[in-house]
């Protein structure tokens, strides 16, 4: 036990967290699935929250698909003081797109479209550009279609108060500009380019985005709290998002309506259920192996690839798959997941399918080092499950 706690102190030092209040070594709960302690847990997510300035941080942690793990600490809504826990309801921004994957990779297993096929096909509102875009470039964010830019901020209407009716609506946003670059030539992140996988699904399954979503991922895979995020709707347990003001004083993050983007950073989950979702991928629930593979199957080093990159900062390996992202931690160990960032929250969603670990994790504020906290909480239970 004495091991396994200087272990866990080393794993967390490595990145510069301090653990002054890891001082005594928590009475560890015996189960025979996985011998970690939920205190261990809790004192880790509340360095996160002393670190970030997170009102409130939640994770969840499934070791051979079952959660050992659930919690939170700080608050999800500052104003009434409610806490934050396992089934606290946030955006999970990008994430979302992880998720919306899932259902073009279905409707590509069944044979009903194909990778390769131009947007056009699909979306014949989207205008041709000096050359095709495939479904498979805005799944790898080489098409050359914009991200989030000046312009977007200084019109606020057009993005963040306006509510879109219909997914072709939204695309006036964008598709008229410019690309950045010949489709396929970089890597150029695009929240704009992803939000298309919506318009495919609706026009590939016949049936609205949300309704697609529900039949044939959530609900399949257990994840009952997951939902569009549309204002004026009433979720419970929704959490609130927060900003830090220039003088650092924290405050409520600006209002928007994500009905531009609901499949590239409009859904709302918790960290229950993005567990979920990993855990099911895991058990072939939502897709076939070969299927999986294909999705998770590094396309290039996206750091190598990217249109702005700068040769004399050189970053460590992360590989663009379909959508998700794959890296290796300090031991070699393959994962795979994706961050979000949006309205003052950030969420994170790690899978190490090999060794059978996954971990999500939520902090309601918009600036925190999210990735670097997932895979150290991951580490943890790697450690301890002697792998």
């Amino acid at each position: 036990m004495k091991n396994l706690y200087r272990i866990f102190i080393l794993s967390l030092c490595s990145v510069g967290l301090a653990i002054g209040s890891l001082a005594q070594t928590p009475q560890v709960r015996t189960s025979p699935v996985h011998p970690v302690a939920d205190s261990y847990v809790l004192d880790y997510l509340q360095q996160v929250a002393n670190q970030s300035g997170a009102p409130g941080v939640s994770a969840a942690v499934s070791v051979r698909g079952k959660t050992v793990f659930s919690g939170g600490v700080g608050y999800a809504d500052l104003d009434n003081r409610v806490p934050q826990n396992g089934k606290t309801v946030h955006c999970i921004g990008s994430v979302s797109k992880a998720v919306a994957v899932i259902a073009v990779m279905q409707l590509e297993e069944k044979g009903l479209l194909n990778l390769n096929d131009e947007i056009q096909k699909y979306l014949p509102y989207m205008p041709k550009k000096q050359k095709p875009i495939t479904i498979n470039q805005i799944l790898t964010h080489t098409s050359g279609i914009r991200h989030y830019a000046k312009q977007d901020n200084d019109n606020y209407n057009i993005k963040r108060m306006r509510h879109y009716d219909t997914f072709e609506e939204a695309t006036t946003i964008f598709r008229d500009d410019p690309l950045l670059f010949e489709p396929g030539a970089y890597y150029s992140y695009s929240s704009y380019s992803s939000s298309l996988m919506h318009g495919i699904v609706e026009k590939v399954s016949g049936v609205p985005f949300e309704e697609y979503m529900k039949r044939n991922i959530w609900q399949p895979a257990g994840m009952l709290s997951t939902c569009f995020d549309v204002p004026s709707r009433i979720v419970a347990n929704r959490g609130k998002g927060y900003v830090k003001d220039t003088d650092g004083t924290l405050v409520n993050a600006p209002y928007e309506d994500v009905s531009y983007k609901y499949s590239s950073g409009g859904i709302l989950s918790t960290p229950e259920d993005m567990l979920k979702l990993a855990v099911a991928l895991n058990k072939g629930v939502l897709l076939k192996p070969a299927t999986l593979e294909k999705l998770y199957k590094p396309q290039f080093d996206k750091n190598k690839k990217d249109f702005r990159a700068n040769p004399n900062q050189p970053k460590e390996p992360l590989e663009q798959g379909l959508i998700w992202w794959s890296g290796k931690d300090r031991q070699g160990r393959t994962w795979y997941g994706h961050s979000g960032t949006v309205k003052g929250t950030r969420s994170f969603l790690i899978n190490f399918p090999a060794e059978q670990v996954v971990v999500a994790i939520q902090a309601n504020i918009g600036s925190i080092k999210i990735d670097e906290y997932a895979i150290e909480l991951a580490q943890l239970f790697l450690v301890d499950s002697g792998r």
